[in-house]
């Protein structure tokens, strides 16, 4: 099964190889063929060729990578492993094909602290080009990191996601979820405020941040344009919406502004199990309003 798990994540490399350059011609013709006959199936022979490339270019990096790919499709993992090393090494960490397959090693290893580093590499390297898969590799281990207990390691690897690509909603979404668990909420919301601040639009930290401002913090202005958002947008939340902003609207006196929400709430769930107490509040906001009318 190990073996089979490589092998699948080898596929994946192995696509579109590329007719990658040498200064030497003679190497250059025998990398060429070694893809013709890599692509065709052809593995042995692509050996022969790629073995005949590094020997006239031992720094003809994807003539190593290619040989360890063919070495993977072998099933031969120790020449994989040799090999893969060496591409990776001649191309300072610079080669996304060569990291992806040393990831793939180290993972076929159960090494995570080389999953780790190539994974952040990884990340390094292609910034907010990065995949979801290469992302989701990083937030992975951070989860596996939480769930042995190692909270600052956990914390440190999404700061690497959030620190290359600023923009992955869930690098702050589940990281805001796991200090919630914690009840750390003061954590959980300084990196919730961070996602929006850095421009992730999801309702999810949206509707859990406001939910905070309201339960937790008691900074219910704080609140209110994040549920007024989650209603405009018809969120799957927009019911727990308004009973927040209900509920805000009386925290911070905005009478009109509470009768306006009773309306609209009345009138978007008019058979709702909730709608007899929204109608009582809408009553107290208008009781509300004529008392302050009659003090005036």
């Amino acid at each position: 099964m190990r073996k089979l798990f490589l092998l699948l994540g080898i596929v994946l490399l192995s696509i579109n190889v590329s007719f990658a350059g040498s200064t030497v011609k003679k190497a250059q013709k025998y990398y060429d063929k070694a893809v013709e006959y890599f692509n065709a199936g052809k593995f042995g022979k692509a050996e022969s060729k790629l073995l005949k490339a590094i020997d006239k270019d031992q720094n003809f990096t994807d003539a190593y990578l290619l040989l360890a790919k063919v070495y993977a499709k072998t099933g031969q993992i120790d020449k994989c492993q040799q090999y893969a090393s060496k591409a990776y090494e001649l191309s300072n960490g610079k080669n996304p094909e060569a990291l992806e397959l040393m990831y793939e090693l180290a993972a076929y290893n159960k090494d995570r602290k080389s999953m780790e580093k190539y994974a952040k590499e990884m990340l390094q390297l292609k910034g907010q080009g990065a995949s979801k898969t290469e992302i989701g590799r990083m937030e992975q281990l951070a989860i596996q990191y939480f769930q042995m207990g190692n909270m600052k390691k956990a914390e440190e690897l999404y700061e690497v996601i959030m620190k290359n690509k600023p923009d992955y909603t869930y690098a702050y979404l589940n990281l805001g979820k796991i200090y919630i668990a914690m009840k750390d909420y003061n954590k959980a919301k300084a990196i919730l405020e961070r996602g929006v601040k850095a421009g992730v639009d999801n309702e999810d930290i949206d509707f859990i941040l406001a939910s905070m401002y309201c339960n937790e913090f008691k900074e219910y202005k704080k609140a209110i344009p994040l549920l007024e958002k989650l209603i405009k947008n018809n969120s799957k939340y927009k019911k727990d919406a308004y009973t927040y902003l209900i509920n805000a609207c009386k925290e911070t006196d905005k009478i009109d502004k509470g009768i306006a929400v009773c309306e609209s709430f009345i009138k978007d769930f008019p058979q709702d199990k909730l709608t007899p107490e929204v109608k009582k509040r809408l009553e107290q906001f208008k009781k509300v309003k004529q008392s302050e009318k009659a003090k005036k």
